[in-house]
C-alpha cells in the first residue's frame, strides 16, 4: 500500500536513489543525460557516480555508467530472504508445468507491482518481455490479473489512494480506466475469490490470478497465469485456470504458514 506520511530525508541520498533508478530507465546514461533529469550540476552527478563506482552498484564504459554487478547480489539477496518467494516457487514452476504457461509471483509495494519470480511453461508465449519487466516495477495495479486480487483485498480508501498517486492509466482499449467500473469489478473479485485479466495489459494475453493470505490474515501477494487468448478462453478460462491457480494459492499459503513458524 502507499506510504502517506513524510519523514525527515536525506536529500543526497534521495538524489543518489534517483540517479540509480535513471539509469536502470534509461538502460545507461551519460553524466549529461542525468544532469539534464536531476536538480545537480554535472561536478554533483559525477560525484555520486564515482562513488557508486567505487562500491560497485554502477559500472562505467567510456561516457555511459550502467548498474553494477553488486545490484544482482542485492536482488537476490531480497528475493532469497522473502518468505513469500520461498512458500511459492514451487508452486509457480508447477502451474507453469501443468498449464504450460507463464506463472507469475507477484508483491504490492507502495502501490506498484513487482514480480520476484516468473517460470515458463512448455507453451509460454512472451518470456523475453516477461522478464524485461522484471527490470522494474509495474505502476499500476487496476491492468493485471495480480494487481486486481492486491486491490480487492484492500479498502475502498486504500484504492482510491493507491489511484490518486498512481492513476489509471489506459494501455489497451480493454484496460479499465472509469473508478466505478474498477470497484464493480473488484467486488466481483472479491465475491468469486479469483481475479481476470483480459488484454488490459498486453493486447492478445488474458490472465488468471488469486491472493495468496500470509499467516497474520494479510494479503501477502498473488499468484497468477498468463497466456494468450487462443488458448485461455471458454471453459479452461473460466473453470479449469482459476482452479488451478486457486490450489496453487491453497499451497503457498499452507508453505506460507510453516516457512512463517518459529
Amino acid at each position: 500500500m502507499t506510504n502517506n506520511t513524510n519523514p525527515r530525508t536525506i536529500k543526497s541520498v534521495a538524489q543518489t536513489t534517483n540517479i540509480i533508478k535513471l539509469i536502470r530507465e534509461l538502460q545507461g546514461a551519460t553524466v549529461s543525460e542525468l544532469t539534464e533529469r536531476v536538480p545537480l550540476s554535472q561536478p554533483s552527478v559525477h560525484t555520486h557516480l564515482a562513488t557508486l563506482k567505487l562500491a560497485g552498484f554502477v559500472v562505467q564504459d567510456g561516457h555511459t555508467y550502467d548498474l553494477g554487478p553488486q545490484m544482482l547480489t542485492l536482488g537476490e539477496y531480497v528475493r532469497n530472504r522473502s518468505d513469500l518467494y520461498q512458500a511459492s516457487k514451487d508452486q509457480v514452476e508447477k502451474l507453469a508445468r501443468e498449464t504450460g504457461e507463464c506463472a507469475h509471483l507477484g508483491i504490492e509495494h507502495n502501490g506498484q507491482m513487482f514480480y520476484p519470480y516468473e517460470h515458463y511453461g512448455s507453451e509460454a508465449v512472451g518470456a523475453e518481455y516477461h522478464e524485461k519487466k522484471r527490470e522494474g516495477p509495474l505502476d499500476h495495479l487496476h491492468c493485471t490479473g495480480t494487481g486486481k486480487c492486491i486491490l480487492a483485498s484492500m479498502s475502498d480508501d486504500e484504492v482510491h489512494a493507491i489511484l490518486d498517486e498512481r492513476g489509471m492509466t489506459q494501455y489497451t482499449r480493454n484496460t479499465i480506466i472509469d473508478r466505478d467500473i474498477l470497484f464493480e469489478e473488484l467486488d466481483e473479485v472479491r465475491e468469486r475469490g479469483h481475479a481476470y485479466g483480459d488484454q488490459e495489459f498486453i493486447h492478445g494475453i488474458r490472465a488468471v490470478g488469486k491472493s495468496i493470505v500470509g499467516p497474520d490474515g494479510d494479503v501477502a501477494g498473488a499468484i497468477a497465469v498468463t497466456g494468450p487468448v487462443s488458448r485461455l478462453q471458454g471453459e479452461r478460462f473460466e473453470e479449469e485456470l482459476p482452479q488451478q491457480v486457486i490450489n496453487a494459492a491453497n499451497v503457498c499459503e499452507v508453505n506460507l504458514q510453516t516457512v512463517t513458524y518459529e
